[in-house]
């Protein structure tokens, strides 16, 4: 890569990077934990970025292939130096740290600690920040704190790190569509965490599950996920997990500008609440028989079908003794996932409806030659471009799930297992069928299963991008 303008771009990632270290900093003093384990990674990457900010740069043009390189270096740097505290704090090994720091920052939510109540608070504090931070993306995270350019070029960026299609500007400026997507989020997660308090948990406490519930990540601060919480606080996190999973244009239409028809036209969301009723409905009627009551039941329907279908990942009990049907139904929903423009991982309801619609008028084509269909999408026409790239996704998507399945086999673990490993990671879920923690797995193992939390997160094309520059 010649263009020294990317590593322009990265230095002043890592800078806003080293500023978002100061929080678990402050953590740390608050409950005497020692403050290396982030003082370290808050001098390298301030030092790098400084550094890297420093180039003169001639050609400022930045071009949409340059943006899925910033977007992709970038969450491996951040990954990286989000390893480092567990390396120090919890002498974790480097395969452990950075398997871990993925997880967290691609909002998967997998870990390897068997035992998570045993970590200073400091650690567990920044294991949900870092679900936080890249719930909405780490780089639309640091351009709502520093402007990554004068410009708009930044788009490129945003494009290349937010989940679904396409990603536009809500409003003519970029910092202020981040301005609001930030409010939005920020609002949402102020609202479960008080609701958290009110059902009996402490602050610290509910500011964790609420940061792990806004990213969809699923890092909890207990060993037993959420099974411990009261139904109160079962139903306030199973609701904003759904809440959560909502294309934020829709809160932006509905809050901002006040248009509620346009959101009742949503086919997106129209198929994504379809989807969840459904998926509710039928795990209640396949599991009842397996519960005390039906209300006890519903609870768990309803908690683990947001869990699964928003790539959060908490659980509040043992999803293991689900029948087979309801297993299938799950895995279809954490690799479908919830809406574009969400904090959720997975394939999106958007690239699912679009699949389903160019099939159907493919199939129309064969049995009507001379007719002439149009693929539309919320009402509008969906470009040959857009179809050609969503079955190009589709067809990455599978094959990718594919590859890394065959790599993880050389680990010798059953099937189901690996077939586990590797969806619930890709899918950025976290939560898995006969898997309790990954540290089971060789090292070759958790460098492919983070590489797959990399390719679910940033939706694959980044990082094939990104490889192809690194050869020239």
């Amino acid at each position: 890569m010649k263009n020294k303008l990317i590593y322009k771009y990265l230095g002043k990632v890592l800078i806003g990077y080293s500023f978002l270290l100061l929080v678990p900093i402050i953590v740390s003093l608050i409950y005497h934990n020692s403050v290396l384990p982030f003082i370290i990674p808050l001098l390298l990457s301030l030092f790098i970025g400084l550094l890297l900010n420093r180039l003169k740069v001639k050609n400022k043009t930045l071009y949409a292939r340059d943006g899925f390189v910033i977007v992709t270096l970038s969450w491996i740097l951040i990954s990286l130096l989000g390893a480092i505290p567990f390396m120090i704090s919890v002498k974790a090994s480097f395969f452990d740290a950075f398997f871990e720091a993925v997880s967290g920052f691609t909002t998967t939510g997998a870990t390897i600690f068997k035992d998570v109540e045993v970590l200073d608070k400091s650690i567990l504090f920044w294991r949900s920040f870092t679900h936080f931070i890249g719930g909405m993306g780490v780089l639309a995270f640091v351009m709502a704190i520093i402007p990554l350019s004068r410009d708009d070029k930044s788009m490129h960026v945003l494009k290349a790190e937010m989940p679904g299609p396409s990603v536009a500007k809500l409003v003519p400026s970029l910092r202020k569509t981040l301005f609001y997507l930030y409010g939005i989020y920020v609002c949402l997660t102020l609202v479960e965490l008080i609701l958290l308090m009110i059902g009996g948990l402490n602050f610290f406490d509910s500011l964790l599950i609420a940061m792990g519930t806004a990213g969809t990540g699923g890092f909890s601060y207990l060993n037993s996920s959420l099974a411990t919480f009261s139904v109160f606080n079962k139903y306030v996190v199973a609701i904003f997990m759904f809440l959560f999973g909502v294309n934020f244009n829709i809160y932006f239409l509905l809050f901002i500008m006040r248009d509620i028809k346009t959101v009742l036209k949503s086919e997106e969301l129209r198929v994504y609440i379809l989807l969840y009723v459904f998926a509710v409905l039928f795990v209640l009627f396949n599991t009842y028989q397996m519960f005390n009551n039906l209300g006890e039941a519903f609870t768990s329907s309803l908690f683990h079908t947001s869990s699964f279908m928003t790539s959060t990942g908490y659980s509040i009990g043992d999803i293991n003794i689900y029948p087979t049907s309801s297993r299938i139904l799950m895995l279809f929903l954490m690799l479908v996932s919830a809406c574009a423009g969400s904090t959720c991982g997975g394939f999106k309801v958007s690239r699912l409806i679009i699949c389903f619609k160019t099939i159907k008028r493919d199939l129309l084509k064969v049995f009507h030659p001379n007719s002439v269909h149009i693929v539309t999408f919320e009402g509008k026409k969906v470009e040959e471009e857009t179809i050609k790239s969503t079955c190009t996704f589709l067809f990455l998507y599978v094959f990718l799930i594919i590859v890394s399945m065959f790599l993880i086999s050389f680990d010798g673990f059953s099937f189901d297992i690996t077939l586990n490993a590797v969806f619930t990671t890709f899918a950025n879920v976290g939560l898995s069928f006969d898997i309790s923690n990954f540290a089971m797995f060789s090292n070759f193992s958790k460098i492919v299963l983070s590489i797959g939390m990399l390719l679910g997160r940033l939706e694959i094309f980044p990082l094939i991008v990104t490889f192809t520059n690194l050869r020239k």
